[in-house]
């Protein structure tokens, strides 16, 4: 059974064949050979302090000294993302202006709403997928609970309490996957971001949230406000062994769910400038340092060319679209 990742690797030979193409037209060439010469803007589309925001700033860094140029992150969060996706979409296609994404805003939209102020296939040049990264379901350290089958039965007894807050898609959606698993009828309060919904969660206004591993890091540990009780990967994490999967905490299968990171810039972007980005983001994110901070996170890091995620995005909106409905989740 094909992935979403499997599927990438089919594109690699068509992707060379076209820049081989539009090199030998000349495509793009004297701007490919002055670029950059200007600061380049990295779109976020959550708020500062999320696990997109904090990978983000360290591809930031990178670029900056692949490129010798500023690369400055701007964080646009609301509207699940489509903020940003808007702005990034309709941006001048020179690689000045760079989108630093998700699966919210490239896969998951697309059935979370009726209708979006942009395409997220045909309004954007893929290129390359960072990251796929898991998702902890986390609840304040002082609640009566020490596992989900507590928590189910807590919310069971506590109706009116019955709530989970979500920043992104992948939250969303588990959230609602879980609910709908186990019978409950609880309420689910989006956020701009990650770090809204934690601190309602800490201040015991929200029972429970998925946070990505990324962000989770700042609530969770020694004296940390959060504790996890399962995780969303379809196996447990080496750097968390203890914390059980979702199948494992519930038994009910399908419940599995990952999020991903990837980079685009505008339809039109020139196949050079293109080229030259996946270069300099790949050599931050194949160096030691990199590879063992997204490992820390419990992430899977992944390096695809353009045409991989490509691939990737248009089997990830299935994939999502399928998710999506299971969790009983009507588009808004």
């Amino acid at each position: 059974m094909s992935t979403p990742f499997s599927t990438m690797r089919a594109a690699r030979r068509t992707f060379v064949l076209a820049a081989l193409s539009a090199a030998a037209m000349g495509f793009g060439g004297v701007q490919a050979a002055d670029y950059p010469s200007k600061p380049i803007k990295l779109i976020v589309p959550f708020t500062a302090g999320s696990g997109t925001d904090i990978i983000a700033r360290v591809i930031s860094a990178g670029l900056q000294d692949s490129l010798k140029t500023s690369v400055v992150v701007e964080n646009l969060p609301g509207a699940s993302g489509q903020i940003a996706a808007s702005a990034a979409a309709k941006a001048k296609p020179d690689g000045y202006t760079l989108f630093f994404t998700t699966n919210t805003t490239q896969a998951a939209n697309v059935s979370l709403f009726k209708s979006l102020p942009y395409d997220p296939i045909k309004d954007f040049a893929p290129i390359t997928l960072i990251s796929e990264t898991p998702f902890l379901l986390l609840v304040r350290k002082d609640m009566p609970v020490k596992d989900v089958k507590e928590l189910v039965a807590w919310l069971k007894a506590n109706p009116s309490q019955a709530s989970y807050g979500y920043g992104n898609s992948t939250g969303q959606v588990s959230g609602a996957a879980l609910m709908k698993a186990v019978g409950v009828n609880a309420i689910a309060v989006p956020y701009k971001g990650t770090p809204a919904a934690a601190s309602d969660v800490i201040g015991g206004r929200l029972a429970f949230m998925f946070i990505d591993t990324a962000a989770a890091q700042a609530f969770i540990g020694p004296g940390g406000p959060m504790r996890p009780l399962a995780i969303t990967s379809a196996a447990r994490s080496s750097l968390a062994p203890d914390v059980p999967t979702l199948h494992e905490a519930t038994g009910v299968e399908g419940l599995d769910l990952v999020s991903w990171l990837a980079v685009y810039a505008p339809a039109g972007t020139p196949t050079e400038i293109i080229g030259r980005l996946k270069t300099a983001i790949h050599q931050t994110t194949t160096s030691p340092e990199f590879a063992e901070r997204i490992k820390n996170l419990s992430s899977d890091l992944k390096n695809s060319s353009p045409e991989e995620l490509g691939a990737y995005n248009r089997a990830s909106i299935e994939s999502w679209r399928n998710k999506i409905k299971a969790a009983g989740i009507e588009p808004q």
